[in-house]
């Protein structure tokens, strides 16, 4: 009986070990970063701008001619508001009616954007 009993305290022994955790350990190192995950959805469309854009005016001139100069007048009561002139050199020239941007040294295209006041 004692034997017996002494087998089956033995095995409650070794069946319990397997439930107690040990020490822990130090953390190993970081692995190494994965590919990226998909794109995601596109959002939604953003609101509507603010109103005034109607009273912007713009003006292109594709070539600026045998000369080289392309001239950007506003019309009258507008205000120069940009100017853009790839590869050449921009003179802004203010009137009583108006303002406009001259475009030199280039065969073109020449940019101007105007605001009515």
């Amino acid at each position: 009986m004692r034997l017996t009993f002494a087998i089956i305290a033995l095995a409650a022994a070794f069946s319990l070990a397997g439930c107690f955790e040990g020490p822990q350990g130090p953390a190993g190192p970081q692995g190494a970063a994965g590919p990226p995950g998909p794109a995601g959805a596109k959002g939604d469309t953003g609101p509507a701008g603010p109103a005034g854009v109607a009273n912007l005016h713009a003006l292109r001139q594709d070539t600026c001619g045998a000369i080289n100069t392309c001239e950007l007048p506003c019309s009258p009561g507008e205000k120069l508001v940009s100017a853009t002139c790839p590869g050449g050199t921009i003179a802004i020239t203010k009137t009583a009616d108006g303002e406009s941007a001259s475009c030199s040294g280039t065969d073109g295209p020449a940019f101007a954007l105007c605001m009515k006041q």
